[in-house]
């Protein structure tokens, strides 16, 4: 029975104990009560049932029930019914009647309040006016001493057991509110922590995600992002119809500036070159990265072909005034080369065309002598030939003013104009690929020629930069190669190989960086006899 009754809810526990106890002693009283007045054992019969068996069989009830808080509630009116019969079946002794309805009208005001003890007298009233209805109307209050002692002290522990309960669960709903109060504070606590830890996941997210995207020697963004970005920045720009510029930045001779000065300089020359392009990177759209070794780029949103030369050559400047020394360099310090693509209506209009395109722009300034900007034509790249050479492509001029001094070296140059003058022409009259490429391969033959009998030369006269006019050489032929197998196999229209040959290898090559050692042949000691003997 004991471990049944802890199974139940507080709320039937309670009233089975107060119930039982409560009305034990309005047994006890009415049995004072009605041997006083001589009545016979067996009247005290409906009493035990009532007010002992009665206490039991409702608690078995709400036991079983359902929902036990409510079938116990509901039978605090059953109650308060049952005792109005009782106590008018006795006729209405004073204190027994005081005490039922006292300790009726208390449990139902404590549980219902107000409303509960109203309705607890009614059913009270209802009670007794059903037994007066069929037992008749009998009224003899008085009540002897031993039953109204009884009553008067059950009603006193009957009360103090009410107050205890009420003192004892508003002390336990008090400690429950402070437990509460301290676990609200632990929970506050924890959820400060959890936002602090939360904060730092969110930095350390944040700071995985630069580092993913960011190179870590120089702080720019890496090749991966700069892949995404450029496809999105890209058909933003088509989607808008803007111009949008890329260049592709190599810092001349890097591997030879590596291999003297060491790596941890190398690195230090990376980084210089690294924050001068960011510098010089200013608008919140611009992206700088870095390609790959000593390659950067430059993505320029919104900027055509001269505002991006403009910037290009601001930057190159920008890296020549670092004055950086480079033994290996034409200019004595670290410098680069820069090609440059932008996208129009009619060219590089995907992220492959556009990136071969200042690439292409890139190697041409390399071989054209470094420390120069490129822009890659803003034609569209499309085969055949004819009238869809650019207008620029005129026949080249041989003038005295180019002459060096060596009947050799003069006479190849010659050569190489008629050269490349024979290939304008045959492209002007759209002749066989097969036959404009003999003649491409018949330019670079003679070119190879060219470089090695002026290389001989260089050195027999003690020029100081042969060395690093060989290494030019070097370049120019290894691209002019790599483009006529471009052309030999479809892959380009010849536009760009003619251009190379005779804007870059040609006349570029020859009329500019070939002049660096014009006046070391016209001083030198050999050069009398070298002209007897044209």
């Amino acid at each position: 029975m004991a471990e049944q009754l802890k199974r139940q809810p507080w709320l039937v526990r309670t009233h089975y104990r107060l119930r039982a106890a409560s009305f034990a002693m309005l047994f006890v009283a009415t049995a004072l009560h009605l041997t006083e007045q001589g009545e016979p054992a067996s009247v005290l019969l409906p009493a035990f049932l009532l007010l002992l068996v009665y206490p039991q069989a409702q608690y078995w009830r709400a036991s079983r029930s359902a929902d036990p808080i409510q079938t116990e509630l509901q039978s605090l009116l059953l109650d308060s019914f049952l005792l109005g019969i009782f106590v008018a079946a006795l006729a209405f002794p004073l204190w027994i009647s005081f005490a039922a309805m006292l300790g009726t009208l208390t449990n139902n005001a404590a549980n219902k309040g107000w409303r509960g003890a109203r309705n607890a007298l009614a059913a009270l009233g209802c009670g007794a006016v059903l037994e007066m209805a069929f037992g008749g109307f009998h009224f003899s209050p008085q009540t002897g001493l031993p039953a109204t002692a009884f009553c008067i002290l059950g009603l006193t522990g009957y009360l103090l057991a009410m107050n205890h309960i009420g003192f004892s669960r508003n002390a336990q709903l008090r400690h429950t509110r402070k437990t509460l109060q301290l676990r609200e504070q632990e929970l506050l606590l924890a959820n400060d922590r959890l936002s602090q830890h939360l904060g730092e996941i969110d930095i350390l997210q944040e700071q995985l995600r630069e580092q993913a995207v960011r190179d870590p020697l120089t702080n720019l963004y890496n090749r991966r992002y700069l892949d995404s970005t450029l496809e999105r920045e890209l058909s933003r720009c088509k989607r808008d119809g803007q111009a949008l510029s890329l260049m592709m930045i190599d810092v001349d001779h890097f591997k030879n500036f590596n291999d003297h000065y060491g790596h941890l300089a190398g690195d230090e020359a990376l980084k210089g070159v690294a924050y001068s392009l960011q510098a010089s990177a200013k608008r919140a759209s611009d992206l700088a990265a870095r390609y790959g070794g000593e390659e950067f780029t430059w993505v320029l949103a919104d900027t055509d072909g001269p505002t991006a030369m403009r910037l290009a050559e601001e930057f190159r400047l920008a890296i020549s005034a670092l004055n950086i020394a480079h033994e290996h360099s034409l200019h004595g310090r670290l410098t680069v080369s820069i090609g440059i693509a932008t996208v129009s209506t009619t060219a590089y209009r995907t992220v492959t065309a556009l990136t071969r395109a200042a690439d292409e722009s890139l190697y041409r300034a390399k071989h054209g002598g470094r420390n120069q900007v490129r822009l890659a034509p803003m034609v569209p790249r499309r085969s055949g030939l004819g009238n869809r050479i650019p207008a620029n492509f005129v026949p080249l001029v041989w003038h005295e003013a180019h002459e060096c001094g060596d009947a050799t070296i003069d006479g190849q140059h010659q050569q190489l104009f008629r050269d490349a003058n024979n290939i304008l022409a045959a492209m002007m009259e759209a002749k066989p690929r097969e036959a404009v490429a003999l003649l491409f391969a018949t330019l670079i033959r003679n070119a190879t020629e060219h470089f090695d009998a002026e290389e001989d030369i260089l050195v027999s006269t003690d020029y100081p930069g042969a060395v690093l006019h060989a290494a030019i050489h070097r370049e120019l032929a290894e691209h002019a190669d790599y483009l006529l197998g471009r052309y030999t196999a479809v892959e380009s229209d010849g536009i760009e190989l003619f251009q190379f040959l005779a804007h870059d290898l040609v006349a570029r090559h020859m009329l500019g960086a070939d002049r660096a050692f014009f006046d070391h042949l016209q001083q030198g000691a050999c050069l009398p006899a070298r002209r007897l003997a044209a």
